[in-house]
């Protein structure tokens, strides 16, 4: 692992997460890319913009100067640390904007948190997570938050449970968790997903598999989501290669 791209809006919730990719990082000696991405704000046209440019351009321009130097304070504090981090600052939709920077910067880890999804607000924000998990081309770690917005587990991986499917091999198992048993000396249980619930471990890995039509999606359900929503454990999606 070489590169981790870490999303932020700056939170409350981005210490509790950061931490799991601080983890990763110091593990695996990866570079972490720290991303804010700014959506858009929509001037009000109905104000008066005679010989000036507008309250809302000069609103966004504030916000975007008070990102962008938040984010070069947290990367100051990383690298502090010792670790190796770089930043990007874009304007955009959440989700593509994540999807596109993981492929811009060749990611290899996506770190996400992801709050209890009981309000309005935090089932956007969940659903924002499950499509970046749905769609990315790297692996995603999803990292549960409490309404505190605090991690549920520490971070830490001492024991990893591989999530078996049908369709699962033996060979991707072996794949997908070596290098992370080599990186946390952790220890591997393979179970199937009716018995994650109960699992106690540090770490869910598993493998998403696309649907091929409604009848697929009927007959088997789409668990990753499921698990994204529910497990109070850190959830680490795997992708097919396209």
């Amino acid at each position: 692992m070489t590169n981790l791209l870490f999303p932020t809006d700056f939170s409350n919730s981005t210490e509790a997460t950061l931490d799991w990719a601080r983890l990763f990082a110091h593990k695996t000696g990866a570079t972490i890319t720290l991303l804010h991405v700014q959506q858009p704000i929509i001037p009000d046209t109905t104000l008066p913009t005679i010989a000036d440019p507008g309250l809302g351009v000069i609103m966004a321009q504030e916000v975007e100067d008070i990102s962008r130097q938040r984010l070069e304070n947290l990367a100051t504090t990383l690298q502090a640390e010792g670790l190796s981090v770089t930043t990007e600052w874009r304007l955009g939709s959440v989700e593509d904007e994540i999807l596109d920077a993981a492929q811009a910067h060749s990611a290899d880890l996506i770190v996400m948190g992801r709050s209890d999804l009981s309000t309005f607000f935090a089932r956007l924000s969940g659903s924002a997570v499950t499509d970046v998990a749905d769609e990315a081309r790297c692996p995603v770690l999803i990292v549960p938050i409490t309404e505190e917005d605090k991690a549920i587990r520490p971070a830490q991986v001492r024991t990893i449970a591989y999530a078996m499917q049908s369709q699962t091999t033996q060979d991707l198992v072996s794949t997908q968790t070596a290098s992370l048993l080599e990186a946390f000396d952790a220890e591997l249980t393979v179970l199937t997903e009716d018995k994650l619930e109960t699992v106690h471990t540090d770490l869910i890995v598993m493998q998403l598999y696309p649907k091929s039509g409604f009848l697929d999606e009927w007959l088997h359900p789409n668990h990753v989501s499921k698990l994204i929503e529910k497990s109070d454990v850190p959830v680490l999606v795997y992708h097919e290669k396209k």
